[in-house]
């Protein structure tokens, strides 16, 4: 089987028309065949790919199980129509002029009806063929249209077929036009496809990605033996994205771009042909010599320049490309390159903010790091000479020789070196927090059991500040699981209940309570303590941030606590709220999401 027929196949998914268009042909048909004395009419039409498809079969039951929606080459009848004679818009092929190979070919393609003999002697012999090429306005092969089984028996006459032209003609019209009216159709639904891909294309995988990801598509809309996809670089700097077909130079990129600028200012495409630029007047006439000179020398039909713009900006431009054999690029098709553009322009522009976004992250997590690791090294190395002080200071206030007078300052000493031995624990603690917030090293942690530790842990100093702490039974054992990790949830709870102690009075209560409310766990530590002013409020959790209260500032403190407390909370997904009233006292509510 040569490689023609096996062209020969049915092609469901890529066939011609809609169906209320096919229905309009099948009563063309009808017509044809009633007019022309025939019981036979078929009539096939040219695809968008360029293929003959049969898309109508009157008076032929097994005709049309046979032939409809099979897809040819419009060459394949070459061979075939070259052995008949031309009358009026008719070719009739009489089988005895059929070479062998054109007859071979042919039978591939046609269905031979089952007639019964006949003596006229120019009976119409079941292997005749009468064929009317249909074409456009500018005289290109849209189609064509079979007569079979005349109803006289009889082969037509030359003057037969003249009349059928005249009669026929506006039909045939008719048929041509239908068929480009589909093709304009087609041109739109494959643009309106490259759109709609170019909308749907994920710009968070940059330009370069996005542009690969939809290329293919937007040449197959274009119908486009070849498509390059340029992008300009930000002012100033190196060009960001290029396609450079083997017949490009730097002046014909440099021609490329001027004619994509001009083309934009005037709101279309500009199409380069063999004679002729259009759609970017006022080109230089040596960069329109280059460009109609591509064309010609590697004898391309046309090379469109469409501007890839958005928001009054040219970010680059598109380069299709249709060799000769192909249909001439048609005014509706320089609209859809223009939507196409935007699209394409919009996506880029979208491609180009994911790409600084990432940019900029990675260099705020270089600096957040280089942060992290600058706090951690400033505390390890404030840890040793703090506990050598402290040690000296211990044995100086334990020695005989000290004197009352020198015992006051020796304590301040101390005092002061311990705030600076909390700063440096308290530096260290924050460099640390969120170092365990894969999702790996996360597990279910239960609150009650760490609310019970923090309890444990400031009893000593609440019983030296005359503070009570209750401590609410939860509702359900288990009932207060989150997910995480266990020693940041830790420094939530241990911090929010030492500051409910610390800035309490004596005599005044802090209580803690586990709730499990739909979905999250509700920690809650409430005390009738100093009281927050909102203007507080807003820079509570601020690094190194102390209250305004000279009441609170009188009390120990780093202004690290609550930093700690937020990035932890924050890195397991869950908020923090605060209610506080001066002189009344302070509700911390810690929200997470339950295991």
């Amino acid at each position: 089987m040569t490689s023609q027929q096996v062209d020969a196949v049915r092609l469901r998914d890529d066939s011609w028309g809609e169906p209320a268009d096919r229905e309009v042909l099948q009563r063309i048909a009808a017509d044809v065949a009633s007019r022309a004395g025939f019981a036979v009419c078929a009539i096939e039409v040219l695809r968008h790919d360029g293929m003959l498809e049969f898309v109508a079969v009157h008076g032929s039951p097994e005709g049309s199980a046979r032939l409809l929606g099979q897809a040819s080459p419009p060459d394949v009848m070459v061979p075939v129509l070259s052995c008949g004679a031309e009358c009026g818009a008719f070719t009739f092929v009489a089988v005895e002029w059929v070479t062998k190979e054109a007859w071979a070919q042919m039978r591939v393609y046609s269905h031979v009806p089952d007639l019964p003999p006949s003596d006229l002697e120019d009976a119409w012999d079941a292997e005749d063929m009468l064929v009317a090429t249909l074409r456009g306005r500018e005289g290109e092969v849209r189609g064509m249209l079979y007569l079979d089984e005349p109803l006289d028996g009889r082969r037509p006459t030359a003057r037969r077929l003249l009349t059928l032209t005249d009669d026929l003609a506006l039909t045939f019209t008719a048929v041509a036009g239908a068929v480009e009216r589909e093709a304009l159709a087609q041109r739109y639904r494959l643009g309106h496809a490259a759109r709609e891909l170019i909308r749907s294309a994920d710009s968070r995988r940059g330009v370069a990605q996005l542009l690969e990801e939809t290329r293919t598509r937007l040449r197959e809309g274009f119908r486009a033996t070849d498509l390059h996809v340029r992008v300009l670089a930000a002012e100033g700097a190196r060009e960001e994205y290029t396609e450079v077909s083997a017949y490009a130079t730097p002046e014909l990129l440099t021609a490329v771009e001027a004619a994509a600028r001009l083309a934009y200012a005037a709101g279309t495409v500009a199409v380069v042909e063999r004679d002729e630029v259009w759609g970017a007047r006022g080109l230089d006439p040596g960069q329109r010599a280059l460009l109609t000179g591509l064309v010609v020398e590697h004898g391309l039909g046309a090379v469109v320049v469409v501007p890839v713009a958005t928001g009054g900006q040219l970010l680059g431009l598109m380069a299709i490309v249709r060799t000769a054999d192909q249909d001439r690029w048609v005014e509706s098709e320089s609209a859809a390159a223009v939507d196409v553009g935007e699209d394409l322009g919009r996506a880029v522009l979208d491609a180009r903010a994911f790409q600084k976004e990432q940019r900029l992250n990675a260099e705020l997590r270089g600096v957040d790091a280089y942060r992290t690791e600058l706090i951690a090294t400033i505390a390890h190395q404030m840890k040793n000479p703090i506990g050598a002080v402290l040690g000296h200071l211990e044995m100086l206030e334990d020695h005989h020789a000290v004197t009352p007078v020198l015992a006051g300052p020796l304590g301040a000493m101390a005092r002061a070196t311990e705030r600076l031995e909390r700063l440096a624990e308290s530096l260290l603690t924050l460099s640390n927090v969120g170092r365990s917030q894969t999702a790996s090293m996360r597990a279910p942690v239960d609150l009650v059991a760490l609310v019970t530790d923090a309890e444990e842990l400031v009893s000593v100093p609440a019983a030296r500040a005359e503070v009570r702490v209750e401590v609410e039974p939860v509702s359900a054992p288990g009932s207060a699981v989150v997910v995480g990790t266990a020693d940041d949830l830790a420094h939530v709870v241990t911090n929010l209940l030492s500051n409910a102690v610390k800035y309490s009075d004596p005599g005044a209560s802090v209580r803690v309570r586990l709730d499990r409310v739909g979905e999250e766990v509700v920690l809650t530590v409430a005390d009738e303590g100093l009281g927050i002013s909102e203007a507080d409020q807003e820079h509570l959790f601020t690094e190194f941030f102390r209250s305004t209260d000279a009441r609170a500032l009188g009390r120990p403190g780093t202004g690290l606590g609550l930093t700690i407390v937020r990035r932890v909370v924050d890195g397991h997904g869950g908020r923090i709220e605060v209610d506080s009233t001066v002189g009344v006292g302070t509700t911390f509510r810690v929200v997470l999401p339950a295991a």
